[in-house]
């Protein structure tokens, strides 16, 4: 119980622990699958980087749509409802997709059939960030620690496990794993997660969904930032795993070793990490530090060649990832009111997916083209990153007043939403 209480766990509720294995399960069974589809096309497909690029690109955009969508459909049907939708379509594109892996369908229907399998995946994740949402403000950020930790043991698991069986039976056993995995996702959410729309204070219809530049200028520059930093954090995934493949000529068990790298990391460090933000009063310095850590890592990319090199790449990068994921959802959460807490959930969501995204087509792209010379990709992003950080700089100061305002009308207290 030390543990727990150290970090604010010990008073979540049972139903955002149950969510914490929801997102286990659920990542575990994606990551098997996910990091390998890019390695797929690229070398038993004969796919060019850029235009796999493109078909991620293609997907974050379909993704971006899923996630606004599946706020809004949040805050009029309620969270479960949407988290079943998702997780029930999502069994049956996976499935799809390892039929069309065995089959050797044509490479044209792979350019259909993924995009359309990550907007139907997506809708979930607005839906289980908004029952966090309504946790009390002093639960906001363990609560978002608890759901980052989840998605991550997954996806440490996922990866290492989904590596070795690509190389041993082929790249169609870990869809139809990753189809399965979702079953224990199902059975949970039917059993253990409440039903019906959860508007605690407010009244439905009379709360603000749609954002105005003119009231809320502050908050969507917040939002344009967090994607830009959101690519860079996105490079861990696509473009490391491409790169990887082809330039330096890592096997799928050793691409598999570095995202549970990323994932372990995440699991062990998190909570310390995020812990030492506690008492700090200011919402944007995790945000501050995060691009310091992306640059260096690119750096770190750029000049090295080994595997335990890129060892310390996805560690660096991590670091960076940790500090930007639940801080930034956090500020979200406490932006929102209770009615909108799922639509605002979406735009945090559709920010992230859409900066992940942009990094599947811009790093490949960017490697493909600058082929003469790889590295200049990393070099590349560490300076877009650097102008992210200046951004984030500016901001700061205003979306720590806005902050405050919200604290003094809804009665918080004007600190950290982590510190009880």
């Amino acid at each position: 119980m030390g543990i727990l209480s150290r970090y604010g766990l010990d008073g979540l509720s049972k139903e955002s622990w149950v969510l914490f294995v929801i997102r286990t399960l659920n990542s575990f069974g994606f990551s098997m699958a996910m990091p390998f589809f890019a390695i797929y096309l690229l070398d038993s497909r004969g796919v060019s980087l850029a235009t796999i690029g493109t078909v991620y690109f293609a997907s974050g955009a379909l993704n971006l749509g899923s996630q606004l969508v599946g706020g809004r459909l949040t805050d009029a049907v309620g969270p479960k409802r949407v988290m079943l939708a998702g997780y029930a379509t999502s069994i049956f594109t996976s499935a799809v997709l390892g039929y069309m892996v065995l089959d050797s369908a044509g490479v044209a229907l792979f350019f259909v059939a993924y995009p359309l399998f990550s907007f139907l995946r997506g809708f979930s994740n607005p839906a289980t960030g908004s029952i966090i949402a309504e946790q009390p403000q002093s639960q906001l950020r363990p609560g978002y620690n608890l759901l980052t930790i989840g998605g991550n043991l997954g996806f440490a698991i996922g990866p290492a496990v989904g590596g070795p069986i690509t190389d041993v039976f082929g790249y169609s056993t870990v869809f139809f794993l990753s189809a399965a995995m979702v079953i224990p996702v199902i059975v949970l959410t039917v059993f253990m997660i409440k039903g019906g729309i959860r508007h605690k204070g407010g009244v439905r219809g009379q709360v603000k969904r749609a954002l105005k530049w003119s009231a809320d200028r502050n908050f969507i520059t917040f939002l344009a930032l967090t994607a830009c930093l959101y690519v860079s954090v996105g490079y861990e995934i696509q473009p490391v795993s491409l790169y990887v493949s082809d330039f330096l000529k890592f096997t799928n068990t050793q691409i598999g070793y570095l995202f549970a790298t990323n994932g372990l990391v995440i699991v062990l460090l998190q909570l310390p990490v995020i812990g030492l933000f506690k008492r700090s009063k200011s919402l944007m310095l995790p945000l501050l530090i995060s691009p310091v850590l992306l640059v260096l890592s690119f750096i770190m990319a750029g000049i090295s060649t080994s595997f335990l090199e890129y060892e310390g790449v996805m560690v660096v990068i991590t670091l960076g990832e940790i500090l930007l994921t639940v801080p930034s959802q956090t500020i979200a959460a406490l932006f929102s009111k209770a009615g909108n807490r799922g639509t605002y959930q979406g735009y945090f969501y559709a920010a992230s997916n859409t900066g992940r995204s942009t990094a599947a087509f811009l790093g490949p792209a960017s490697f493909e083209a600058l082929a003469f010379a790889p590295a200049l990709g990393w070099y590349a992003i560490a300076a877009f990153t650097s102008c992210v950080f200046v951004g984030l700089f500016l901001l700061g100061p205003r979306i720590q007043k806005d902050y405050d305002e919200i604290a003094r009308s809804e009665g918080y207290a004007t600190s950290s939403p982590g510190q009880s």
